[in-house]
């Protein structure tokens, strides 16, 4: 796939004549070839779970209608409200006070149209957190971990997690705000405890290798965000008052924000958002709301 990730991995598990395909891939051709000569060797697979509505994951799953197409009924309303434009406006609006200029905006709200297009026809069934899919003569679990989006989910099948965008091997998923009073970090670190108290032996992410250090490499990633979290406190600190787009400019991201792609500066505002809710939420600062403008101080 394009960008630094470089690829998606599918996972099949298969089961005397029963069949599970997690993720699909991007919609693009070489994910299209690759899946069909999967289609045109094994058959079509009974089951599809999509971890979550992202392009990389849900992106071919026009392939397979003739498969009961899985996705968390979460992510399913959520995917149907972006599609009817239910909170483009109130989100627009809302990130418009935080200091973010307009134009900026418009790649997030471009949306609509591409999605609509995606998953034009396809029939999905909504699934939730615990149901079981039967594999030959086991069970695969669906486990419901909020947090990267609103309804993703992971599969766990015996001491295996295929865990999608959840738990990532060499980098730090992102964790964006979708909707102005949500609270997606909170969310996160929620579904990381709640991995974290399984029996899991092996990870399988959809981007890097299979890893089984699971306790360590949930450890960083909380590590991380309690980091950035300090990190915005500490920018408070310094100027007193900012606009969460003044505090994106100010964390240390890989690279400097004016290096940033535009793709990459939406990432980082996502995850400013996120950040500054969850100090909101838990009264570690305080929001200043002017009408026209929101900023935030200690």
């Amino acid at each position: 796939m394009p960008g630094p990730l470089k690829h998606i991995n599918s996972y099949v598990i298969r089961d005397g004549d029963d069949t599970l395909l997690i993720d699909t891939g991007l919609p693009i051709e070489d994910d299209a070839v690759v899946l069909k000569e999967f289609i045109e060797k094994s058959g079509y697979p009974d089951y599809v779970l999509i971890t979550h509505y992202h392009p990389d994951h849900i992106g071919q799953a026009r392939l397979f209608k003739k498969s009961r197409i899985l996705l968390n009924q979460e992510e399913l309303q959520f995917i149907t409200d972006v599609i009817e434009g239910v909170h483009e406006r109130e989100m627009k609006d809302y990130l418009l006070r935080n200091g973010f200029p307009e134009n900026f905006l418009q790649r997030i709200f471009s949306q609509r149209a591409f999605f609509k297009e995606l998953l034009a026809d396809i029939e999905f069934e909504g699934v939730k957190d615990g149901d079981k899919i039967v594999i030959g003569g086991n069970e695969a679990e669906v486990i419901w971990t909020p947090g990267h989006t609103v309804g993703h989910s992971c599969v766990k099948y015996g001491e295996n997690l295929f865990c999608g965008d959840h738990i990532l091997p060499n980098v730090t998923p992102n964790v964006s705000l979708h909707a102005p009073y949500d609270d997606p970090l909170g969310r996160y670190l929620d579904s990381l405890d709640k991995i974290e108290k399984l029996e899991i032996n092996t990870i399988y992410p959809a981007h890097g290798e299979p890893f089984t250090n699971v306790k360590e490499r949930i450890e960083e990633i909380k590590q991380h965000h309690f980091h950035r979290l300090q990190e915005i406190i500490d920018i408070l600190k310094k100027k007193g008052r900012a606009s969460a787009f003044e505090i994106a400019m100010n964390i240390s991201w890989y690279r400097k924000w004016d290096e940033l792609s535009n793709f990459d500066k939406q990432l980082a505002m996502g995850e400013t958002m996120a950040h500054i809710k969850y100090l909101l939420y838990r009264d570690k600062i305080k929001e200043i709301n002017e009408g026209t403008s929101i900023t935030y101080t200690l």
